[in-house]
């Protein structure tokens, strides 16, 4: 049977599957689109396993924040190609805005919930695998919930897609009191963590296992070199605060030099003196593709 071109573009919209590839399941689904789109995503399904193996060192992160809950994903593919393809970064943007009104504690998790009629949300990504021509992976995923009024989200993703970052920031009173300076300090704060990668909020948040871990490879350097033991053991301890520092949110140098602050948290604690509350860094996510 003859197909006509405005239905085959109908398809193609729809499914992003190729014209060809359209023009031929709606052949053989006699003109009926949604038997043709099922034909389309049957297909898909075969092709997308033979590539479920193929590494996906590519990618981009997508945020939605709606300021009491917010959730970041990585969504793997191939090639750069792909990961700059308008269409891929719509389909990040659309399950993350599916996962930020669901709860799940891992990527498993999230994958095995119910996406769209009765299929769960790894099927919905594997379909887009065959439009695509790539493997396609949700390889992280976290979320981030505000525990009170005083708690607000703040995120920046680059422009790019390549990077993003979640902070959870508690202040003592409620964010409309002084907004626009707290409203600065959440900026530069994901600002501060997109450029200089921290790893922990304080040095009270490094696993104790880290720090000493740290201290006896520094400590057994100092004793290696001839220094008496309590002189190493000194060394390893001041040594391996600089180590850390640079992974600390709060010890880390303040990227904006116009404020002439030395460190990170001199900016937290000059903001809090301007607007007389306590300010808090609760939690911080952040994502970098490849990283």
């Amino acid at each position: 049977m003859g197909v006509s071109m405005d239905l085959i573009k109908q398809l193609r919209e729809e499914t992003g599957a190729g014209m060809t590839d359209c023009k031929n399941a709606l052949i053989e689904s006699n003109g009926d689109i949604e038997k043709a789109r099922r034909i389309l995503l049957a297909k898909g399904a075969a092709k997308a396993a033979k590539k479920l193996d193929r590494v996906t060192k590519e990618g981009v992160v997508y945020i939605k924040n709606n300021n009491d809950r917010a959730v970041i994903i990585e969504l793997g593919c191939e090639t750069d190609f792909v990961a700059r393809n308008e269409k891929f970064v719509e389909l990040a943007k659309n399950i993350s805005e599916f996962l930020i009104n669901h709860e799940f504690s891992s990527v498993e998790d999230a994958l095995k919930i119910n996406y769209q009629d009765s299929r769960d949300l790894q099927t919905f990504i594997n379909e887009n695998i065959s439009i695509f021509g790539e493997n396609i992976k949700l390889s992280r995923v976290e979320t981030l919930k505000t525990e009170n009024q005083f708690q607000v989200i703040f995120d920046y993703l680059h422009f790019n897609n390549r990077v993003g970052v979640l902070a959870l920031v508690e202040f003592e009173k409620p964010f409309s009191d002084n907004s626009e300076l707290k409203k600065e300090f959440g900026i530069k704060t994901v600002f501060q963590i997109a450029s200089m990668k921290p790893v922990y909020v304080d040095v009270s948040s490094i696993p104790n296992e880290e720090l000493e871990e740290q201290k006896r490879i520094t400590f057994e350097q100092a004793k290696s070199e001839g220094k008496p033991e309590h002189i190493a053991q000194k060394i390893a301890e001041g040594k391996v605060l600089k180590i850390f520092e640079d992974n600390v949110l709060l010890e880390q140098s303040f990227y904006d030099d116009s404020l002439k602050l030395p460190k990170f948290k001199d900016y937290l604690n000059y903001i809090s003196s301007k607007i007389g509350e306590k300010i808090s860094v609760k939690k911080f996510v952040r994502f970098e593709i490849g990283k």
